[in-house]
């Protein structure tokens, strides 16, 4: 399978930008069943630091660089797009002001700080763990933004109600930067 980052144009990201891809794993695998659309099984949040492109996300599995624990990342793009991870990508931009997502991207990066293990229970009403789309959705809702707009399932498994990465990407104040 042909890497994606190197067909990535870096140069029309943005910090605060939504990343998603689609994965070949189980529990990629999973969410695109669930979602039925089978676009997106994972999203993140772009974030620049010394001058590379980093993506903070949540994800299970990949945990190789955390000593073990599920953990939010803060992953090289590079890793985040290897070929066992990314088969497809997409990047969106929220349509709002440079200092929104600033505030958005700080608030990322806080969360990463706090080391916020990730959410087996898929619960989005708890935020002392987290999955990828909750984690996206919470740092947005720092803005006041409700990123799915009201969109959500339930499935008997769960206790609540799953946002999934196709809800996020459905909002009408999202924008494709591009895809591949």
């Amino acid at each position: 399978m042909e890497p994606l980052y190197p067909l990535l144009d870096t140069a029309l990201l943005q910090e605060g930008d939504l990343i998603f891809r689609l994965g070949l794993g189980l529990e990629s695998q999973a969410v695109v069943s669930a979602d039925r659309s089978g676009q997106y099984s994972h999203v993140g949040l772009l974030v620049r630091e010394a001058g590379a492109w980093r993506v903070l996300h949540a994800v299970p599995g990949e945990a190789e660089d955390t000593d073990g624990e599920e953990i939010l990342k803060n992953d090289p793009l590079p890793l985040f797009l290897r070929p066992d991870r990314a088969v497809s990508l997409c990047v969106m931009r929220y349509d709002t002001t440079a200092e929104a997502l600033e505030a958005v991207c700080r608030k990322g990066r806080q969360l990463h700080a706090r080391r916020i293990p990730f959410d087996h229970a898929y619960d989005i009403t708890d935020s002392s763990r987290m999955y990828c789309t909750e984690f996206v959705v919470f740092v947005f809702k720092s803005i006041g933004v409700d990123l799915p707009e009201g969109r959500a399932h339930s499935y008997p498994l769960l206790r609540g109600r799953l946002v999934l990465p196709v809800d996020v990407a459905r909002n009408h104040r999202l924008h494709e930067v591009l895809s591949l």
